[in-house]
């Protein structure tokens, strides 16, 4: 596993030289993961395309890495390199403003957490998110500005942080999830937390 990582660093650095010194030489690569189909899209790649199957999950801890894979369908099961880490917390609250707003108290004041180090993630954007339209409280407001401003937690739906990674993950307002793509978002939210994710969920 160790060593099929090292090569995929190789070819990718080999890649980016490319890409920098002939880019009209340089190849394209075309990262997929079904799990992550928060759009119920369907992509077409060209036959000349190259498959090379990532085998190892190099962002999470072990913790993290066990309730991704809880959402995980593939062929190929991939193996965890990081630290066992802090399990996944999942709390019941009918005031997730309230409960959100705790948590950061939490992680950013008693634990002293860097505020830059967290990000919430919801199921909706800025528009129809009553935690970011009524604000929480407590002294960690939230910004969906990039980058985010001192003194102010990020917010992001889940679908606008595919593909970004933070050390600490806060999910909430899940209960308004489509069915159809609840696993994906799961899937995509969770897998955002390098070290840790909280999971508010509705009392």
């Amino acid at each position: 596993m160790i060593d099929e990582a090292q090569d995929l660093d190789n070819r990718w650095l080999d890649g980016l030289t490319c890409l920098l010194s002939a880019p009209e030489k340089s190849p394209i690569w075309l990262f997929m993961d079904d799990n992550q189909n928060v759009y119920g899209s369907t992509l077409d790649v060209p036959d000349e395309y190259l498959s090379f199957e990532l085998s190892v999950n190099c962002r999470n801890t072990r913790a993290i890495h066990h309730e991704v894979m809880k959402k995980y369908v593939g062929s190929v099961e991939p193996d965890v390199q990081g630290p066992e880490g802090r399990p996944l917390e999942l709390i019941h609250a009918d005031d997730q403003a309230g409960a959100v707003g705790g948590v950061l108290e939490r992680l950013c004041g008693t634990e002293e957490i860097p505020i830059q180090d967290v990000v919430v993630l919801s199921s909706h954007g800025t528009k129809n998110s009553r935690i970011y339209n009524e604000g929480l409280p407590g002294r960690f407001p939230l910004s969906d500005q990039r980058p985010t401003p001192a003194g102010r937690v990020s917010f992001s739906s889940i679908r606008g942080f595919k593909g970004l990674e933070s050390s600490v993950v806060v999910l909430c307002e899940l209960e308004d999830v489509e069915e159809e793509t609840m696993d994906q978002q799961l899937y995509v939210g969770v897998s955002r937390a390098k070290t840790h994710c909280v999971l508010v969920a509705p009392g």
